[in-house]
């Protein structure tokens, strides 16, 4: 009798194993459902997400276009991101098909918002048919302050060159014209000395088109003070201390074709205090900055004041001192120079700071082979000093070379210049200027959409 008891309870604690592995079974079953319709509702989210962001920057992309609804732009461009149908959603004009809303605020920000209803599989086995799911996605075109730097130097003289750069700085130029009321643009022309030809403003297409045409080449390439008049009184605002809300995308176009040959400086000139730039070339015209000579040429100048240009006879950079005069009637007061003639030297200033490795600051007659070298070093380490200035004022750097690689241009001093990688372009024919600065143009209005 007990054995029949013992097997009859055996059996019933295999039956109770059974029902409770079934019922473990079923809930396993049941969160696996749910775990995969998770999955499935997150990744519609997730593409929808994706949409109404790119629709929105499509949007913004637009909002200065005339011809273009921004508004019917935004859809139709989440439209085409997240057709009715994808990912197993509605098809279009069934219940819960994708639906996309855009709008745009004084503010020049478009707001976008897509919402559909992802269709339920495994999951209605607990009752549940369909999740509703929504996104929202805002951009803003920013305001953007462009100051155009071009080399108008001797050597753009040669073949095409000068022309092909007109085309190009004015197909720029026109690229913004639909936004010249709310953006700001400037251009900064150099050679040896440097013009601001039209200070940082708006409704600047025709003049600008103007300086650009009246640009002629001639002298030497004063790149370090063209970078730094950019930055100056008549180039970028000063945007210290503004959050980054309050602050306007700010970029420099800087166009070149050769390495720099000039700088600008303080000199002292029979005991009075002028400003200058000293640019290095040899006999016979053609620039000796390069990385592939040895300078060792002569030095030509060209002193001006602030005020106005102007030539100073006898002033030469290459005869160094304290910047005195001599006299036939007086003991000498200069340093330089032989007592009985009158002899004016001149000191330049950055040799108190930066002096020739082996000579005073006031050294009378420094050898040329010693001068070439520290003239073409410091203008182009001025160049460089002068662009960090800017970067490091969150202004983005687009370079633009024209010539051969260590021959007549340094491309390492460009990218040295630029903001990095993609912010650099060299080309030895000047015929592919005008697409260089379209592709500057155009990732530039891309690069104000936020």
């Amino acid at each position: 009798m007990r054995l029949q008891e013992l097997g009859k309870f055996r059996r019933d604690e295999r039956g109770a194993v059974l029902i409770t592995f079934t019922l473990i079974f079923i809930v396993l079953i049941g969160f696996t459902a749910l775990a995969y319709e998770a999955g499935y509702w997150y990744l519609v989210r997730s593409e929808l997400s994706k949409s109404v962001d790119a629709a929105a920057l499509a949007g913004a992309a637009n909002i200065s276009n005339p011809y273009v609804d921004t508004a019917a732009i935004a859809r139709e461009f989440g439209n085409e991101n997240f057709p009715s149908g994808y990912l197993g959603t509605p098809a279009d004009g069934a219940d819960g098909s994708v639906q996309f809303e855009a709008s745009m605020d004084s503010n020049s920000t478009v707001r976008v918002s897509g919402r559909v209803t992802a269709l339920a599989t495994l999951a209605r086995l607990f009752g549940v048919d369909r999740v509703a799911t929504s996104a929202t996605g805002v951009a803003q075109k920013k305001e953007v302050e462009i100051m155009m730097v071009l080399d108008r130097s001797g050597s753009m003289r040669d073949g095409t060159k000068m022309s092909d750069l007109k085309n190009a700085a004015r197909s720029f130029v026109g690229y913004f014209q639909d936004t010249q009321d709310e953006d700001r643009m400037g251009l900064v022309s150099f050679a040896t000395t440097v013009r601001v030809d039209f200070p940082l403003g708006n409704t600047y297409v025709m003049p600008m088109t103007n300086c650009i045409n009246a640009m002629t080449a001639n002298g030497w390439t004063n790149t370090e003070d063209a970078i730094r008049q950019a930055g100056g009184p008549s180039g970028f605002t000063n945007q210290a201390g503004l959050s980054g809300d309050q602050r306007v995308q700010q970029f420099m176009i800087f166009f070149s074709d050769g390495m720099p040959t000039a700088f600008r400086d303080r000199f002292k000139y029979d005991n009075q205090d002028y400003d200058g730039v000293v640019a290095g070339g040899s006999s016979n015209g053609r620039l000796d900055c390069r990385p592939d000579r040895n300078p060792v040429s002569n030095l030509d100048s060209m002193l001006y004041r602030p005020t106005g240009d102007g030539s100073y006879p006898n002033v030469n950079p290459d005869t160094t001192g304290d910047g005195r005069s001599a006299s036939i009637l007086t003991p000498p007061l200069t340093s330089c120079g032989a007592p009985n003639n009158r002899y004016y030297n001149t000191k330049w200033y950055t040799f108190e700071t930066v002096p020739v490795p082996g000579y005073g600051s006031e050294q009378c007659r420094i050898p040329m082979n010693r001068l070439m070298p520290y003239f073409c070093d410091m203008a182009r380490q001025s160049a460089l000093d002068n662009a960090q200035a800017l970067k490091d004022r969150g202004i983005q750097i687009y370079c633009i070379g024209l010539g051969r690689e260590r021959v007549t241009l340094d491309g390492d001093f460009l990218r040295a210049i630029s903001s990095g990688s993609g912010y650099t372009y060299i080309t030895p024919n000047s015929s592919q200027l005008e697409e260089i600065f379209q592709q500057v143009a155009m990732q530039i209005k891309l690069r104000l959409v936020q």
